[in-house]
């Protein structure tokens, strides 16, 4: 019992820490700097002091070389090397080989075919022969009991092992350079690694690259048993909500309003500097669905309005009441919705909701508002929405694509700021002939996934995407498409019926350390790709921070608010067309 005792008040001890570290400052960066800065939201909303950008390797296809060129679709986003070398350990197959100071921030991976995910991860630093990490893949990435749950977690617990998608968030830093290997008897090399029967392995990786004079402390072999307590006290935090500031309120905001169709209201407003720290609503409805689209919320800060959104999407919870929570957004089973994300202003804020629905809203909620530091490095809050209304996704597709397949825009922006997160509402109408996947009738196919297609963010102007992804669902960090539903701080599916069946999705991602700052551009696109001919609603939201003068591309999309939205597919495609 003194045991426990004692490690309960070390685990305070830590919290009270992490509370009190100072933020933004050019300190050591080390995993306690970096685990610090993941339970900072305060932090978000300034431009990092420490320079860095966030870049990505993953095991795209890379035959996809050109925008311009027919092979941008090509999909075999598998088994992709950066390169393949021969050490004293045999085959070692390169998934990230970078020569300068950084960080991993996010590593996820599946895999398939025999004993997937269990051949030998290595990771090098600092041109050292001997790795600090060497053991099974999934053990380390997503499975990984000495960081524990949830900074190791696999994804969804209802899913069988070998279907989920497996994710580290424990950062791993490194002074001067960082491989990652990974070996296996089982790996065929081939054009086509299901028809050699080759062991599967898709990977992403997002990590930090710092600028030359940044100062860190490079990863260890010992560095997870060192950090044990903050690594414990990290997962506590993330697990019950909590943030290592908690900023005394200045001031609660109530309001109850019954809003008619057409009419816009203010609901709280300020003209002092300050930020909101936390937002409530909830619609007076049994089981609001329409009514989660067709209210809109605006938001000016310091005379711009930077955010416009239907606030079921702006609270990630599409157009339907499904529980979930990540660090950020949170929506109860009895419709309460919650958003933490700090929403900073220098002089004044005015905030408002919008019906754009044919009936009467009765709306209740509350801001809360804390004091805030501007400066010179201090960001607002964006939140933008706009909906590709049924979209064509083309006919049947092989590997290559085609026949189609198309990239669209979730949102383009030019300034200084940091991208820090996104919610994709849809719904798909692929009909459900048969049992197979691959029986055929009047020209479609069942059970066909819409998520095939790959993010691909360009950063600063870039002419190819430094970001350029596996798969929809590999972005949102599950995988093979899998419909059940699952909720941790940084990414949820509150809903996946869509995903194999005509139906309804919402798919969430909030970043941690692997956000993108961005000094004069962000322009983030996602592949539409899908095994059918098929129409989708397709709803991204982003969410993202700027240096006051930011511009963004997304407008208000008043036409895409006003749609029914659709939980039944025979509205969106007539059974009999």
């Amino acid at each position: 019992m003194k045991y426990k005792i004692l490690s309960l008040f070390l685990l305070i001890g830590v919290l009270v820490l992490m509370s009190c570290a100072p933020k933004g400052t050019n300190s050591v960066i080390n995993v306690e700097s970096l685990l610090r800065e993941m339970t900072s939201r305060e932090q978000l909303t300034y431009f990092p002091n420490q320079a860095f950008l966030t870049r990505h390797v993953s095991s795209y296809d890379r035959s996809s070389t050109s925008p311009s060129e027919k092979n941008w679709f090509h999909n075999w986003d598998m088994n992709q090397w950066e390169a393949i070398e021969e050490t004293q350990n045999g085959k070692e197959y390169v998934l990230m080989d970078v020569k300068s100071p950084g960080a991993i921030t996010h590593f996820w991976m599946t895999g398939a075919g025999k004993n997937r995910g269990q051949g030998t991860l290595r990771i090098y630093i600092d041109g050292n022969a001997k790795p600090v990490i060497s053991q099974t893949i999934r053990s380390f990435v997503g499975q990984n009991k000495e960081v524990g749950y949830p900074l190791s977690c696999s994804v969804s617990p209802k899913t069988i092992a070998d279907e989920r998608g497996h994710n580290l968030y424990l950062p791993v830093p490194y002074a001067k350079s960082c491989k990652i290997t990974y070996q296996s008897d089982l790996i065929i090399e081939g054009d086509n690694p299901w028809k050699v029967k080759s062991e599967i392995l898709y990977y992403n990786i997002d990590y930090r690259v710092y600028d030359k004079g940044a100062v860190i402390e490079s990863f260890t072999e010992k560095s997870i048993a060192q950090n044990k307590a903050l690594i414990q006290a990290t997962n506590q935090m993330l697990l019950n909500g909590r943030f290592s500031e908690e900023n005394d309120l200045l001031e609660v905001k109530d309001f109850k309003i019954d809003l008619a169709p057409g009419e816009e209201m203010v609901i709280a407003k300020k003209d002092i500097g300050a930020a909101i720290q936390q937002l409530n609503m909830r619609i007076q409805e049994d089981v609001p669905t329409q009514s989660l689209r067709s209210v809109i919320l605006k938001c000016t800060f310091d005379n711009n309005q930077t955010v416009w959104a239907p606030i079921g999407d702006f609270f990630g919870a599409g157009y339907r009441i499904d529980a979930y929570e990540t660090r950020y957004n949170k929506v109860t089973v009895d419709g309460n919705l919650t958003s933490r994300w700090i929403m900073p202003f220098k002089n004044s804020c005015e905030i408002k909701l919008e019906n754009v629905g044919k009936e009467t809203v009765g709306i209740t909620g509350s801001f809360h508002f804390v004091d805030y530091q501007w400066n010179n490095q201090s960001m607002h809050f964006y939140a933008s929405w706009h909906q590709y209304t049924k979209e064509k996704t083309g006919g049947r597709k092989g590997m290559l694509g085609g026949n189609g397949t198309k990239d669209l825009n979730f949102v383009s922006l030019n300034g200084k700021g940091v991208f820090v997160g996104d919610v994709l509402t849809l719904f798909n109408d692929n009909l459900p002939y048969g049992k197979s996947a691959w029986s055929k009738k009047d020209g479609r196919f069942n059970e066909s996934w819409w998520g095939e297609g790959d993010e691909k963010i360009y950063i600063d102007g870039e002419e190819f995407p430094s970001h350029f992804g596996t798969g929809t669902e590999d972005y949102y960090c599950y995988a093979w498409c899998k419909p059940e539903k699952f909720s941790h701080p940084f990414i949820a599916q509150p809903s996946g019926e869509g995903n194999l069946t005509p139906g309804y999705t919402v798919n969430t991602r909030v970043r941690a350390l692997d956000v993108l700052p961005f000094n004069t551009s962000l322009r983030f696109d996602m592949e539409l790709w899908h095994w059918n001919k098929a129409t989708v609603n397709y709803a991204p939201t982003t969410f993202y921070y700027m240096i006051p003068g930011g511009k963004s591309n997304i407008k208000p999309d008043y036409e895409g608010a006003r749609e029914e939205v659709l939980l039944d597919f025979e509205k969106l495609y007539p059974a009999n067309e």
